[in-house]
């Protein structure tokens, strides 16, 4: 008998932990659910403050969301945003790596902060952010564009170059990809490459005034006078501002 009654009182012991484990886990769930529904409340009252370019005060929204979960990385992220949109890039940039910290592999957080680098005239971090850029995302023609134009601004030539292929390789049709390679060809002196350059440009949009201009000034400096007034004024007929 005495067994039997220690046996039910075990038994009861083990039903209330139970119940009481089980009580203590939909709290927690009922914590964390109402913690995300916040979260996401002062999320999208941030990016209806963001769509009406009211940037300081999409700061102040995102914050709340990142008060209440700090490993928000879209938080972060769109935070960054913001505060580049009020041109306080090295607040964005913090955001961005906080993003970048909480998420890795995210390319985008890496792209942004690259541009703003470029922005700031930091040249090497930039090019090593795009790498970044690259390494976290399936290959993309603007992010090898964008490192190029860093590589160009360091005055490495010949890697920009390199990018500028890499980014027409995935996009034959990137026009400015190609202009951008024409200038870098021009500052190797290889002029007649730097021409086929601003013709594949031209080849791709014929209203490009740009790559008229360009290859204007090429044909100029190679002598090739007619064929530059020519150049020239086909750009200026686009864009008279030229």
């Amino acid at each position: 008998m005495n067994e039997d009654k220690c046996a039910k009182a075990s038994t009861n012991q083990i039903i209330i932990m139970a119940l009481g484990i089980t009580a203590l886990a939909l709290l927690m769930l009922v914590s964390i659910t109402g913690a995300a529904q916040s979260t996401n409340i002062w999320f999208h009252k941030g990016s209806e403050l963001m769509s009406s370019e009211k940037y300081n005060e999409a700061i102040k929204e995102y914050d709340k969301a990142i008060e209440i979960n700090p490993h928000d990385s879209l938080a972060w992220y769109n935070k960054g945003l913001a505060l580049d949109k009020l041109n306080k890039h090295e607040e964005a940039i913090k955001a961005y790596d906080k993003a970048i910290k909480i998420g890795p592999r995210d390319s985008t957080d890496w792209y942004k902060k690259g541009t703003i680098l470029g922005k700031l005239g930091k040249d090497d971090i930039t090019i090593e952010t795009f790498d970044k850029t690259i390494e976290t995302n399936p290959p993309d023609s603007t992010d090898w564009y964008k490192k190029g134009l860093a590589l160009f601004e360091s005055n490495e030539y010949n890697e920009a170059i390199k990018a500028y292929d890499k980014a027409i390789k995935l996009n034959p049709q990137y026009s400015d990809a190609w202009i951008k390679k024409g200038r870098a060809l021009e500052h190797l002196n290889k002029s007649d490459e730097a021409i086929k350059a601003y013709d594949k440009a031209i080849e791709i949009n014929p209203q490009n005034s740009v790559a008229w201009s360009n290859k204007g000034a090429v044909l100029a400096n190679l002598g090739r006078f007619d064929e530059s007034v020519t150049a020239h004024i086909e750009g200026i007929e686009i864009n008279p501002q030229l």
